[in-house]
């Protein structure tokens, strides 16, 4: 069954599954959007939870012919995939004593949400950066990211050139040119949506503002989205990890160095275009019957006074078709 997250609350109509939703909507505007085909079921002794589908790379072509002639014969080019569900979450422990504790400060409700907010994180950073690695028996059985699935494809646009928006007097300069190469993207993805950074996001408003285009629009419940005519900009914000006591941000789609045209550029970023659609575009999978976020919450009045919380997403997402997702390679902002 094909849902997005949003369905899937609904159906639930359990309280606190409906707040942990909110609170990844809030981190993932992505999730928000992106349907979930639960199509990976476990039987016959497998459980390595893989996915194997047919990925579009080539369209059939037609042709006339002449009376009596015959058609050159020709098929649509595919390649077989394979997608590996990925586990990602983490756990909370707490005495049940500091449970009781608790003042105007839930220090379980709060441990709770930052959890969220790390598996969002993750889950975004993975989307757009997940390596596919090819084991010996010739598949890719991680979690692929859109910058591996797009690399060499007919939808990598600009990736041998550069587009240079980084002070105002370059992005007046360049502001066609950049809207030209972003309406292309869109077009040629049918795209729903367009990933990017902050900072690439306030770029384009800067470009819409002198070009004369609107970037603002309100759904239905209030909340303020960034389009560009009709088409939704999703802000993939930052991962953070942590390591010896220090937290570090990046941003998911970075901002880098590159080599382009035989130089050294850095300040450079990149904008993905996705088309959401389960049949040929892309989309999420889980495990069958899954609700793709589970949680397991401790019982407070149970012995053991140290309890354990865990959550967990049970995702990946897949591309079926090439067409229906693409990237604008190479802006440099900084």
């Amino acid at each position: 069954m094909v849902m997005t997250l949003e369905q899937i609350k609904v159906a639930m109509n359990d309280k606190v599954f409906n707040k942990i939703v909110d609170i990844f909507y809030r981190e993932s505007e992505i999730l928000t959007l992106l349907p979930f085909d639960d199509c990976v079921a476990e039987g016959g002794g497998n459980s390595t939870l893989r996915y194997t589908y047919v990925r579009k790379v080539l369209p059939a072509v037609a042709e006339f012919r002449k009376l009596y002639g015959e058609y050159t014969a020709s098929e649509a080019t595919v390649e077989q995939k394979i997608a590996q569900l990925a586990i990602m979450g983490g756990k909370i422990q707490l005495d049940r004593v500091l449970n009781k504790a608790n003042g105007r400060f839930n220090n379980f409700a709060y441990q709770l949400e930052e959890h969220i907010k790390a598996v969002a994180s993750l889950f975004n950073f993975t989307l757009i950066n997940g390596d596919a690695v090819t084991t010996a028996e010739g598949d890719h059985p991680e979690f692929e990211g859109l910058d591996s699935m797009l690399a060499g494809t007919s939808t990598e646009y600009n990736a041998g050139g550069k587009i240079d928006l980084s002070t105002m007097a370059a992005l007046k300069q360049n502001a066609d040119e950049f809207y030209e190469a972003l309406t292309l993207l869109a077009a040629e993805t049918d795209a729903d949506a367009l990933l990017m950074n902050t900072k690439m996001i306030s770029k384009i408003q800067t470009v819409a503002r002198i070009l004369g285009y609107k970037t603002e629009a309100e759904e239905a419940f209030g909340k303020k989205v960034i389009t560009l005519d009709g088409l939704r900009f999703i802000d993939m914000k930052n991962h953070y990890t942590v390591a010896e006591g220090q937290a570090t941000a990046q941003a998911v789609i970075p901002i880098a160095t590159k080599t382009i045209g035989g130089q050294s550029t850095t300040g450079v970023t990149d904008i993905y275009g996705v088309k959401f659609d389960v049949n040929d575009g892309f989309h999420g999978i889980t495990m069958n019957g899954s609700h793709v976020i589970e949680s397991f919450l401790p019982d407070f009045t149970s012995p053991n006074p140290v309890k354990d919380a865990e959550l967990e997403l049970i995702g990946a997402t897949v591309l079926k078709n090439t067409q229906h997702a693409g990237v604008l390679r190479n802006i440099k902002i900084a």
